[in-house]
């Protein structure tokens, strides 16, 4: 009975795997493909500054916050009344987030200044901070709970409400960027609300040690994901402090057109990380080294095909008033690519337990792309500010590649294979860049070679694909 009971247990655990891949990929996909429609409805100017409220709000999540979510997995073994710590957890985030929206309120033309939007969407931007917890809350709970179908229910049907309630309102109101920003807020709100008082009915409690538990786990990591944040979001909020609204709206639909390597990065990692895991753990180093040839190349095809394809993506996302986004999406798509890399770097570190140096490596990366921003982006725009984030993320894997070679683990790939080939595909980048002013049909021939390539190497590899695959 045990036996059956663990494989009932195992099954359970990929079901739950597969639906919160599929989840992830539903939910970005809306925003993804909502992109066009907004960007078309809307003006430069206010999509810009959308996006400028957007980078915003995840700044003040983090911080006021502190994503307490994440004690959840931990304080199920040191609190037995589980639904009494996240209530606990949820005040301490509304506590926090109303004091530092009392000292907003104390400085209103300074932070009006400081967060370059009127005061009346800064309101908003706290008000909706205050119950934001709640969501994340329930949803840690039913991740740990294998509660797959409330999970993916929850974030999908809140995303797809959200959007839609946006576009309505873009449509009726006259004041769009309103329109947008409480229809997608102000629909959040709601639903966090609903999760908020249900939390706080279920767990009926307040205790300080609780709150004092999450919060000596929680704030020593708010360097590391405010570092992290920044290094994906600051750029926007200095184009919009620098440039104006229009050019964050440029760089900001460049950037949601890197999103697609990105998503697809996250998701094959979610096989990828727990296969190489345990082939390292038994020292076939090998082993991994030859998949992660493949791996890597393949993921190295989707970057290309987004250089290649680049003018008509461009198209497809904003229309022609966006076509001086085309010289953006390059660089940004390139620093995909270093993500995907540094993060194989970064399973490593966490596999052997030596995470301490990941918060400072996140943090050097974000102050060099700050000072870089503060430099380039009033002499030469917002298109540098591409090529600083992608410096930055090159200096997060060199960063991560040293701290990895602590671990033991870094012959797991070939160093020079990795960055040789990065290399090569950043020279590929600059190429393509020239090509965008010759004819299309040069790129359209490359894509479809670089397709029946893709495709018979998938076909060759079916089953080694489907081996890592059981294993996530």
């Amino acid at each position: 009975m045990a036996e059956s009971g663990k494989s009932v247990k195992s099954g359970v655990v990929i079901r739950a795997g597969i639906w919160y891949t599929m989840s992830s990929f539903m939910t970005k996909g809306i925003s993804f493909l909502s992109t066009p429609v907004f960007t078309r409805l809307l003006s430069s100017n206010d999509y810009g500054e959308f996006s400028n409220f957007v980078a915003w709000a995840g700044i003040v999540v983090i911080v006021a916050t502190m994503d307490m979510h994440a004690t959840v997995n931990r304080a199920r073994y040191d609190y037995e009344n589980l639904d009494g710590y996240l209530s606990s957890v949820a005040i301490c985030g509304t506590v926090v987030t109303t004091i530092l929206w009392g000292i907003v309120q104390l400085f209103p033309a300074f932070f009006t200044k400081f967060f370059s939007m009127e005061m009346p969407y800064i309101n908003i931007l706290f008000i909706t901070t205050m119950v934001s917890p709640a969501l994340t809350l329930l949803q840690a709970k039913n991740r740990i709970n294998y509660r797959y179908k409330t999970y993916v229910a929850l974030s999908f049907g809140s995303a797809l409400l959200a959007t839609g309630v946006s576009l309505i309102l873009v449509l009726l109101m006259k004041n769009q960027l309103a329109g947008r920003i409480i229809g997608h807020y102000g629909t959040v709100f709601l639903i966090d609300l609903c999760v908020y008082i249900y939390i706080l009915y279920k767990g009926r409690q307040v205790r300080w040690d609780q709150c004092k538990y999450a919060l000596l786990i929680c704030i020593p990591m708010i360097p590391h994901l405010l570092s992290k944040y920044i290094l994906n979001q600051s750029d926007r909020i200095m184009i919009k402090q620098f440039c104006g609204a229009s050019d964050t709206a440029f760089y900001s639909l460049a950037y949601s057109c890197a999103m697609i390597p990105i998503m697809l990065g996250t998701a094959t990692n979610v096989a990828w990380s727990p296969w190489s895991s345990e082939q390292i753990y038994k020292s076939k180093f090998e082993t991994v080294r030859k998949a992660s040839y493949y791996y890597i190349l393949g993921f190295y095809l989707i970057v290309l095909a987004m250089f290649l394809l680049g003018p008509e993506v461009i198209f497809i996302m904003g229309g022609k008033k966006y076509a001086s986004a085309l010289y953006v999406m390059p660089p940004v798509v390139m620093g995909a690519a270093f993500q995907f890399l540094y993060n194989l770097y970064v399973a490593l570190e966490q596999f052997a337990k030596k995470t301490v140096g990941m918060a400072f490596g996140t943090a050097a990366a974000a102050l060099i792309n700050i000072v870089l921003n503060f430099i380039l982006i009033p002499r030469y725009g917002y298109i540098a500010a591409a090529y600083t984030t992608l410096f930055g993320y090159m200096c997060l894997l060199i960063i991560h590649f040293f701290l990895a070679r602590r671990t033991g683990y870094v012959q797991a790939y070939d160093t020079r294979f990795v960055f040789g080939s990065v290399a090569a595909l950043f020279v590929i980048m600059l190429a393509v860049l020239m090509m965008y002013s010759l004819t299309p049909l040069i790129r359209y021939v490359i894509v479809a070679v670089l397709g029946v390539g893709g495709c018979t190497f998938i076909y060759k590899n079916l089953d080694f694909i489907k081996n890592i695959m059981k294993k996530r």
